[in-house]
């Protein structure tokens, strides 16, 4: 923010005469720091990211904000998110898609609105889907087939297994069987009682 004045000289005959009597001005410079915002997380689909952290913005005039969001990246086309702004922002549980956010300041003053980005961070969406296995047996000795895999577990992340088993139906407790981490799985024979199996796919991320 700079001031400004001009200053009047007359010369008669050599000797010259000056007056500061003009108005001063002031060009008024609205500074605007974004401030910060933190940090990328990562969650499984359909959950709730923490609410983000911040370091607020600073400016010469009166600071606001807007959230915004995009699921193609930092360096793409952005959107407002409606009412979000907040110096902080809470992202609603439920995503199911990565996305990308940041957030501006804005400094208004005198009526001149001047606006900064923060940097952009990103809520990494785990999504897994578990594939499927076939298929129900019925034995006339206690030694079931090798269960196939017809479709196979994919995820945003690092695909594992777990096989589980219960006695007591679909709907009943499972329990981990120790050991059984692979696609497929071949149940070892002596089977004396009807037995339910299913695995579950973990996309870690």
């Amino acid at each position: 923010t700079t001031w400004y004045r001009r200053i009047v000289f007359s010369t008669v005959n050599g000797t010259i005469c000056s007056s500061f009597n003009t108005t001063p001005i002031v060009v008024t410079v609205n500074t605007i720091n974004a401030g910060t915002i933190a940090t990328d997380q990562t969650i499984c689909s359909g959950g709730d990211p923490a609410a983000f952290t911040s370091v607020a913005a600073t400016g010469a005039g009166t600071i606001t904000y807007q959230w915004q969001s995009n699921t193609t990246g930092c360096g793409g086309s952005w959107t407002n998110i409606a009412s979000a702004t907040a110096a902080i922002y809470n992202v609603p549980a439920g995503l199911v898609t990565t996305t990308y956010y940041r957030r501006i300041a804005y400094s208004t003053l005198n009526t001149v609105v001047c606006s900064e980005f923060s940097n952009c961070i990103v809520v990494y969406v785990n999504n897994v889907s578990p594939g499927s296995v076939g298929t129900d047996q019925t034995l006339c000795g206690n030694n079931p087939d090798a269960f196939t895999e017809i479709t196979a577990g994919t995820g945003s992340g690092v695909i594992t297994y777990q096989w589980y088993k219960n006695t007591t139906g679909c709907g009943g407790s499972w329990s981990p069987i120790s050991g059984a981490t692979l696609a497929t799985y071949d149940a070892p024979g002596g089977l004396a009682i009807t037995t339910y199996y299913q695995r579950t796919t973990i996309s870690t991320l």
